[in-house]
């Protein structure tokens, strides 16, 4: 066997360093024609003695040995370039340096020129699902930013009340909305307190420029990171009413009609039992078909709420104001507040429905084929001391009794009777019959009435009066 041993010949031949290329290296652009903040730019590298591992770049304006590289493994890539506070437009300079396989860097990197310029950002208010005309001094607004730049390039918001000439207040570039309460009633020119989006504790400052009894334009603009401002718009005309009593009405009716007769009755009756000072809201008043009372959202409607220490509720739709009760009354109640509620119960409502959840009543009183009907000669008996009976002055073709949670206590039963709806029967009802109880809070205080039949329809014996004086004077404290 043979083997021989020779030494490799030649000369080792250095790394060669790699070469990296952009697309051009000076883009010309003047006066208007100048780039956006935001660019996408594109470079690739070449070695000819091994591959690429990656990429470095800079924005510096002059390379040197301390010159700041990120590296990256792609071939591209989106900047936002921020230009300093103050100016419109500056050049900036885009360096990359293509890194072979041992590390070594492109002694010439490319670089390219670019010529920038800043543009304004815009905003515009976004419509809720509700947009109040009329408000207490709980009011919300929803906007969007927009920059050509790059949302990114966003700084933050400006706003104004009704006046554009005033000192603006900040609202930090997060914010997509903003609720504005006012800090005090006992002024129509009250600062008022500013919560972001849903945020439950208000800005550190408050704000001026509400006016209340009075028509409030909210003014916004955008602000970017080079201090250019979109113009000022405005929201939609919002009247402010001023607060002036403890006590609120809310008159729930949808029908116009109804809607004013029951106002009528429950304004005049408060009025004869001593309680004179109270505020209305038209919760479901509608014009073109778009609520004109009712808040944006739950969280805005239960800030109402809670301005008031006792609440006067009537509806003839069951749903709607149950549904809506159930959302935006907890941080009524968590304040000590006290409900009445008095509301038509239809034949449609849905009795699996959660609405009833925080009221007196565990269940309707229901059974299959049967509908149960006061007569407009029939009495309503109170079950507690202190109530005087009443007495029907109009046929309720479709009254819902209910049966009670436990602790709850009933105030009234009705002598009802009872009708097979297939072949119209009637018959006296001995079944449940309560349709007034109430309930109480954790310091065993009654905090919530509820009635399933209307009381403008129980006067039938004129004493009206005496029963709002036991329920709101007595028993709520109105």
């Amino acid at each position: 066997m043979f083997s021989c041993k020779t030494d490799l010949k030649g000369n080792l031949k250095n790394n060669l360093t790699p070469e990296t290329h952009t697309v051009v290296d000076t883009i010309i652009r003047i006066g208007a024609d100048r780039m956006n903040a935001q660019v996408e730019l594109k470079w690739w590298g070449d070695d000819a003695d091994g591959f690429i591992k990656g990429y470095e770049f800079s924005f510096d304006s002059v390379i040197t040995s301390s010159t700041h590289w990120v590296f990256t493994s792609n071939q591209d890539s989106t900047f936002i370039l921020t230009i300093p506070p103050g100016k419109d437009t500056i050049d900036f300079t885009f360096w990359v340096r293509a890194i072979d396989n041992l590390g070594s860097p492109d002694p010439t990197p490319a670089h390219l020129g670019l010529p920038i310029k800043n543009s304004p950002p815009s905003v515009q208010f976004i419509s809720a699902t509700n947009n109040p005309v009329i408000s207490f001094p709980v009011v919300r607004f929803y906007w969007k930013g927009t920059d050509p730049d790059g949302d990114e390039n966003l700084s933050r918001y400006e706003i104004c009340w009704n006046d554009t000439a005033q000192t603006p207040y900040s609202i930090d570039v997060i914010a997509s909305s903003a609720t504005f309460i006012a800090s005090t009633f006992s002024t129509t020119s009250p600062s008022s307190n500013v919560y972001l989006n849903n945020d439950l504790t208000a800005q550190p400052f408050l704000m001026s420029g509400m006016i209340l009894n009075d028509t409030n334009l909210l003014y916004i603009r955008a602000v970017d990171k080079a201090e250019a401002k979109s113009a000022f718009i405005s929201s939609y005309k919002i009247f402010i009413k001023k607060p002036h009593s403890s006590n609120l009405v809310v008159e729930a009716y949808t029908s116009p009609a109804q809607s004013a007769s029951a106002l009528t009755f429950y304004s005049q009756n408060l009025t004869a039992s001593g309680v004179a000072d109270f505020d209305t809201l038209n919760l479901f008043q509608q014009q073109g078909g778009v609520y004109t009372q009712l808040a944006p959202d739950n969280i805005t409607q239960s800030r109402i709420f809670s301005l008031f220490n006792h609440i006067v509720w009537f509806s003839n739709d069951a749903s709607k104001s149950l549904s809506l009760g159930q959302r935006t009354l907890d941080n009524f109640f968590n304040a000590n507040g006290k409900l009445f509620m008095a509301v038509y119960v239809s034949s449609t409502f849905d009795e699996q429905s959660t609405f009833l959840d925080f009221t007196p009543v565990q269940s309707l009183v229901a059974y299959s084929d049967t509908a149960l009907i006061l007569q407009d000669t029939s009495s309503v008996f109170s079950q507690q001391s202190g109530y005087p009976d009443l007495k029907s002055s109009v046929i309720i073709s479709n009254v819902k009794p209910f049966n009670l949670i436990t602790g709850s206590t009933p105030i009234y039963n009705a002598n009802l009777i009872g009708k097979k709806i297939s072949t119209n029967f009637l018959f006296p009802w001995s079944g449940a019959s309560t349709v007034m109880a109430s309930k109480t809070n954790q310091s065993g205080q009654i905090n919530f009435i509820f009635s399933s039949l209307e009381l403008q329809k129980l006067n039938g014996l004129s004493n009206a009066a005496q029963l709002f004086q036991k329920l709101f004077v007595t028993e709520l404290g109105m």
